[in-house]
């Protein structure tokens, strides 16, 4: 279950989603109806409520982490969107590695002209 969906879902809710299997077709689409109609309730509700949704934010005051983000998404992810978001965190890291490198070039550049020039 996503944050979001831990939020808006109580536990009457869920037992009520794992229900819906057992009744009769009609009454399963009726279930389900009712089921996401409740879910978009307490979502319009979480959302008019700042408090709320500013405990939700994983990241408020320091800015999101893209790494952490897509670690997050992949955990729901599947098949073909799994692996996708897999190629770009590795995509990621390599990023992050070539630049820790060349930072550390720069520094190592930058202490050379120092102890040159004193």
């Amino acid at each position: 279950m996503t944050p979001l969906d831990q939020m808006v879902s109580e536990d009457q809710l869920q037992l009520l989603k794992a229900a819906i299997p057992y009744a009769s077709p009609k009454a399963q689409s009726m279930l389900s109806i009712f089921a996401k109609t409740l879910e978009l309730q307490r979502t319009i509700q979480l959302f008019s409520h700042t408090q709320e949704l500013s405990m939700m934010s994983e990241q408020e005051s320091s800015g999101a982490d893209p790494m952490e983000m897509l670690q997050t998404i992949s955990q729901f992810a599947s098949g073909e969107m799994k692996e996708n978001l897999n190629n770009i965190m590795t995509a990621f890291t390599a990023v992050q590695m070539i630049q820790m490198y060349q930072e550390d070039g720069q520094a190592a550049e930058t202490e050379r002209e120092e102890n040159a020039d004193g």
